[in-house]
C-alpha cells in the first residue's frame, strides 16, 4: 500500500477545517498563518540534523562529522541506542559488518561479553559463523563512548521531533530542518540536510513523502515471491526478553517454557527443549530471548502499539511464572520489538528481484547480505538465501523532495527486500552511506542529488564500508 501526497494534503485539510493544527503539522504544510507559538529556546544551526540515535543514525551523524560536517542528532528516548537498546534487539544478523558497525563489535567483543571471555574467533570481520549479542546496556555505553570522541557531534536526547521545516523549491519540497520538543517548550534546528533514521520514517511522512506500508502484491514490482492480492499488512511485533539467574543451581526450563526462542551469550549456541542436558552442562546462566510474537494492525499508531505490547504481556504470563519459580529474573525490554512500519517511496524501489541477481548498481553506496526474513510469510526455500546485493543512492533519496535522506530500514523497498535489508549492521552501512553524502551536500552547498557519486563511493570505499564483499 502506497501513501502518496495527495493523501498527506487531504489529511492535513481535513484537521485544518477542524481549527485543531497542531505544531507538527504546521512546519510539515508550510503554513505561516497557523504557525502562532514562537519558540522559547533560540534555533539551532548546523550542517546536518539527524532523527534517530539507532542503528541507522547513529553511524549516520558519525560518518557526516568525520567528514567536518556540523551534526546534532536527535533521539525521542533518554539515551540513543535504538533496537539494541530499547527494545533488546542485541543479537547480530547479517552483514558485511564494517565501519562504524564493526568499531562497535569490536568493542563489545573486547570489552563486553557477557561471560568476561573475550571471543577469540571474533575476528577483525566479527563474522564468524558464531551466533553474538551483548548486553543492553553494554550496547549503550559503547555508543555513548563512539559519539563521545566526535567533536562535530552534539547528541539531544529526550527531544522528539515535532514539526519538519519545508518549503516550496521548483518541483520539489525543500526540507530545511526540524522543530523538536525541548523542556516543555519548541526550538528549532536550520540544518542544509536532514536524515531521517528514525526508524519508522515519521519525519519524511510529516514532509509529505510519499511511502509505502504493509504488503504488496507480488504483481505490483513484478517479484517472483509474495502474495497475489495487496492486504497492508506489515510484519509482526516480538517482546524480547531477557532471562537470567538469581538462584544458586537454577536451571532454565527450556523443556516448558512455551513459544520463546532463546540463545546463550558469548557460548554462541542456540538453546532447544531437546538440549536441555546439553545446556545444563554448558551452564549459561543467563539467554536472550524471543519473547512473545503478536500483530498490530497499524504500527505508525502508539495506541495500537500499546496494545499490542499489553497483548504480548498476558501472552508471556505464563512464562514469567515460570521463570519465576525455576529461579530465574526476567529483564522485559522497554519497547516492543517493532520489524516493520513506513518504507519512504525513493527514487528507486529496491525489489527482490534486485536481492535475488546480486544487484550491485552504478549507483551502490552500501553492501548487503542477508537472507529474506519475512515473518508471517513464508519463502521458498530456495529463494531464503540470497548472495550480497547494493543499495544504491536513489532508494534513499525521496522522490519530490530535496534536503532530505533517509537511513536505516526505512529505505525505498518492496517488503519482501526490506525484510533483508532492515537487520542492524545493512542499517549502520546505509546510515553511514547517507551522512557521508550529507556532508558532501551540506559543506559543498549542493543539492544532494547534484553531488558526485563517484567521489561519495570513493569517499565510502576508504572507509572500508566495501571491504570483503564482492558482487554475486
Amino acid at each position: 500500500m502506497e501513501i502518496n501526497r495527495r493523501d498527506f494534503i487531504t489529511k492535513m485539510s481535513a484537521i485544518a477545517a477542524l481549527s485543531v493544527l497542531p505544531s507538527s503539522f504546521v512546519a510539515a504544510m508550510g503554513n505561516e498563518k497557523v504557525e502562532k507559538a514562537k519558540p522559547k529556546y533560540p534555533t539551532l544551526k548546523c550542517d546536518v540534523v539527524v532523527v534517530g540515535a539507532g542503528p541507522g543514525g547513529v553511524p549516520a551523524a558519525i560518518a557526516a562529522a568525520r567528514q567536518g560536517a556540523k551534526v546534532i542528532l536527535l533521539e525521542e528516548d533518554n539515551m540513543p541506542g535504538g533496537a539494541p537498546v530499547d527494545m533488546y534487539v542485541p543479537f547480530i544478523c547479517g552483514g558485511p559488518r564494517v565501519g562504524v558497525f564493526q568499531e562497535m563489535i569490536q568493542v563489545l567483543n573486547a570489552k563486553h561479553t557477557i561471560g568476561g571471555r573475550t571471543c577469540e574467533t571474533f575476528g577483525k570481520t566479527g563474522s564468524d559463523g558464531k551466533n553474538h549479542w551483548w548486553m543492553p546496556g553494554s550496547y549503550a555505553e559503547v555508543i555513548y563512548q563512539l559519539l563521545e570522541k566526535e567533536e562535530n557531534i552534539t547528541l539531544m536526547c529526550a527531544a522528539p521531533v515535532v514539526g519538519v521545516k519545508v518549503k516550496t523549491s521548483g518541483n520539489r519540497n525543500q526540507v530545511t530542518g526540524v522543530r523538536i520538543m525541548r523542556n516543555g517548550d519548541y526550538q528549532d534546528i536550520d540544518a542544509a540536510v536532514t536524515i531521517d533514521a528514525t526508524g519508522n520514517g515519521l519525519i519524511a511522512d510529516m514532509a509529505g513523502c510519499e511511502y509505502m506500508f504493509g504488503s504488496e502484491a507480488k504483481s505490483d514490482y513484478n517479484e517472483p515471491v509474495g502474495i497475489e492480492v495487496a492486504d497492508g499488512k506489515v510484519q509482526p511485533c516480538t517482546w524480547m526478553l531477557i532471562s537470567e539467574r538469581i538462584k544458586r543451581n537454577a536451571i532454565l526450563p527450556i523443556d516448558k517454557l512455551k513459544g520463546s526462542s532463546a540463545v546463550e551469550d558469548n557460548l554462541n549456541r542456540w538453546v532447544k527443549a531437546d538440549d536441555k542436558e546439553d545446556m545444563i552442562r554448558r551452564d549459561a546462566g543467563i539467554y536472550l530471548h524471543w519473547g512473545r510474537t503478536v500483530y498490530c494492525k497499524d504500527t505508525r499508531d502508539p495506541l495500537l502499539l500499546a496494545q499490542a505490547q499489553q497483548e504480548a504481556l498476558e501472552r508471556l504470563q505464563e512464562n514469567l511464572e515460570i521463570w519465576h519459580e525455576a529461579g530465574y529474573a526476567v529483564h522485559l525490554a522497554p519497547k516492543l520489538g517493532v520489524r516493520e512500519v513506513r518504507r519512504i517511496k525513493g527514487e528507486y524501489v529496491l525489489t527482490a528481484n534486485d536481492l535475488i541477481a546480486g544487484t550491485m548498481h552504478d549507483d551502490v553506496i552500501a553492501h548487503a547480505h542477508y537472507s529474506f526474513d519475512v515473518w508471517g510469510m513464508k519463502i521458498p526455500e530456495e529463494m531464503k538465501h540470497i548472495g550480497p546485493y547494493g543499495i544504491p543512492y536513489r532508494s534513499i533519496l525521496p522522490t519530490k523532495t530535496e534536503g532530505l535522506l533517509t537511513a536505516g530500514r526505512i529505505i525505498s523497498a518492496t517488503r519482501i527486500a526490506h525484510s533483508s535489508l532492515r537487520v542492524q549492521p545493512i542499517c549502520s552501512n546505509i546510515g553511514m552511506a547517507a551522512g557521508t553524502a550529507a556532508a558532501m551536500s551540506a559543506l559543498n552547498q549542493t543539492g544532494l542529488r547534484s553531488i558526485d557519486i563517484k567521489q561519495l563511493q570513493d569517499r565510502l570505499a576508504s572507509m572500508g564500508l566495501f571491504d570483503g564483499l564482492k558482487k554475486k
